[in-house]
């Protein structure tokens, strides 16, 4: 859980300071397309932890809490980390390759959230979760869900200024993660004992 609260404080840290230093802030650690294909290569890790507002921040840190400790136990704190900035980069290249080149600022957490929750629902798939407005589903559905609906969105263009393509690469990413990382504890060799 310590890297799941480590990244929660990381971000706060960040918000406070998008607070107090305004908007140049944003700009400097947010993924602008146009500056970071100009040689602002860190955007591409420091956006996710630059938020829009108190809103934004609540909700992607709180499904970070709720869904970031499960399978931070279960892959351990490295792989967990690697998860989480993989889904982060994986968002953005999704978003950048369907968008285009522009000079509108991508902000959050959101796509790496949404690859630690698609993880939660490859390794936890009957586990039930609450999806808006309080709907009962198996996690691996509620992925799925989600999925389909950011698909849906960014397709027809039905939420302006929310990167759907984004949140959609996100889970993308989470899910090849976990197939790679599946078979990687596959092809490990077991360790028996036998006790005398």
């Amino acid at each position: 859980m310590i890297v799941t609260l480590m990244l929660i404080g990381i971000c706060f840290l960040v918000f406070i300071l998008q607070l107090i230093l305004g908007d140049w802030f944003t700009f400097l650690l947010g993924l602008v397309p146009l500056s970071f294909i100009q040689g602002a290569w860190w955007q591409i890790i420091t956006y996710m932890f630059v938020h829009g507002g108190g809103f934004h921040i609540f909700i992607n840190m709180f499904v970070l809490l709720i869904f970031g400790p499960m399978v931070e136990r279960v892959l351990g704190s490295r792989s967990y980390l690697l998860l989480f900035f993989l889904s982060g980069i994986g968002s953005a290249l999704l978003h950048l390759a369907l968008t285009g080149i522009s000079d509108t600022l991508m902000i959050g957490a959101s796509g790496a959230v949404f690859g630690i929750l698609t993880a939660y629902g490859i390794l936890f798939p009957r586990s039930i979760v609450f999806m808006f407005p309080g709907i009962p589903l198996p996690a691996i559905l509620a992925v799925a869900v989600f999925a389909c609906l950011e698909f849906f969105f960014g397709a027809f263009g039905l939420e302006p200024g929310i990167a759907n393509w984004g949140h959609l690469g996100g889970i993308l990413t989470g899910a090849i993660f976990m197939v790679l990382w599946k078979l990687e504890q596959r092809r490990r060799p077991r360790i028996e004992f036998i006790w005398e």
